[in-house]
């Protein structure tokens, strides 16, 4: 079985800082969309060139745009969604829950990215574990309770984990500096007769630089983008043979009127080998006033429609926890293979966990050393997790100091 909070045992220190609360931000996908022509006059080919387009504005595409620009260079970034934080994903429920249907748990070894949250002045919640956690074997089988002692080494961001790329995306000046729904569908070196640098063409425009860095999962990256001229044959088999955390995930979020769980001394937590979650806890909001359930799912029943599968969702937790779960006010889901701008659409290959992430063809840069691939996949410690795409942020970061000297 499982245990998310058991993954890490071997890495984690005993305690972990917790900074003070911060105010609570506006969900991202509350964001507006952005128009496509706001960097016409300083982008468009031909034209003086940015110092740097980072390709994302996830969590390393932000992070990195921030170090840059505090370093004096001109950044743009690149995003293909209609919103920012890429598999940092919080949504609100019709009940104005907000519920993490991508990264979600800060663990206690994710010290580059808690120093990157002192500096945006966020913090930590414990994952209430509090009560007995459930487990449930066979769907015709009763659910057992078993007590874990109320400790945890699982955190939350305060304000949901949104509230991190939120707060990025402002400290580097918002709209000013990030374009969404810019689908990326070539990356072309410039060459040195034509004045140097990489040009990068979306599905409506075209983009100059100096540099370019790629935040793409790589597996994505390799089967969606076309290189001109095309990368090494080695950096092209790895990375689309990179495993995509998250890329096999789905996640599904239930909200109620009341804890109830927490009213029966339970702390919310499930594990069953029935499904559809397969692994479950407590999403109680920061402020206390919204109540919902999150984890993760059995994805076979994606192909299911919607109402089938909350149908199933609703009798499952009716088995575990009673008549009080018979009634939800919301339920939302998000399987990560079907998201276009996270995994390969076509023939998508299912690969083994952190397969080839951190591979040293991701540690040197290509185009004459102005193109980087970047990405939490990337990264050699904590490759897939928060933490990794922070690691990759401040390695990239490093070499560009370096090149801009």
């Amino acid at each position: 079985m499982p245990v998310i909070s058991r993954l890490f045992n071997s890495c984690l220190p005993k305690k972990s800082h917790v900074t003070k609360q911060h105010n609570q931000v506006e969900p991202v996908e509350n964001l507006p969309v952005q128009p496509t022509t706001r960097y016409d006059n300083i982008t468009k080919m031909p034209g003086t060139p940015l110092d740097v387009i980072i390709i994302g504005a996830g969590l390393t595409g932000l992070s990195l745009a921030r170090l840059l620009l505090d370093n004096g260079q001109s950044v743009m970034v690149l995003e293909a969604r209609d919103r920012i934080g890429g598999r940092i994903h919080t949504h609100t429920t019709a009940d104005g829950a907000e519920v993490e249907m991508g990264a979600t748990w800060y663990f206690p070894f994710f010290s580059n990215l808690m120093k990157s949250m002192k500096t945006l002045d966020l913090g930590l919640m414990e994952q209430y574990l509090k009560g007995y956690t459930m487990q449930e074997g066979s769907a015709g089988s009763t659910p057992r309770r078993f007590y874990e002692g109320g400790s945890s080494d699982m955190f939350r961001i305060k304000g949901g984990t949104s509230n991190l790329v939120r707060t990025l995306y402002a400290k580097i000046g918002g709209d000013e500096k990030v374009l969404l729904n810019q689908i990326v569908k070539e990356i072309k070196q410039i060459p040195a007769a034509e004045g140097n640098g990489v040009e990068v063409v979306t599905a409506d425009s075209s983009y100059r630089a100096k540099k370019v860095v790629t935040t793409i999962p790589p597996q994505l990256l390799a089967n969606t983008v076309k290189f001109s001229p095309p990368l090494p044959n080695e950096v092209k088999q790895v990375a689309s043979t990179t495993h995509t955390w998250m890329g096999g995930s789905m996640k599904g979020a239930i909200s109620y009127a009341k804890p109830f769980w927490k009213d029966a001394g339970n702390s919310g937590a499930l594990y069953s080998y029935a499904g559809p979650f397969v692994q479950m806890y407590d999403q109680t909001s920061t402020d206390g006033k919204h109540y919902a359930l999150v984890g993760f799912m059995d994805e076979s029943i994606a192909s299911l429609p919607y109402e089938e599968r909350k149908k199933r969702v609703v009798n499952q937790l009716v088995r575990v926890f009673g008549d009080d779960a018979r009634e939800p006010l919301d339920y939302k889901d998000t399987y990560w293979g079907e998201e276009e701008f996270t995994m390969p659409v076509k023939n998508p290959q299912r690969l083994s966990a952190h397969r080839n992430n951190g591979h040293t063809v991701y540690k040197q840069p290509y185009f004459g050393g102005n193109l980087y691939i970047a990405g939490t996949e990337t990264s050699s410690q904590a490759g897939g997790y928060m933490e990794g795409a922070v690691n990759s942020a401040n390695f990239v970061f490093k070499q560009l100091k370096s090149d801009f000297k």
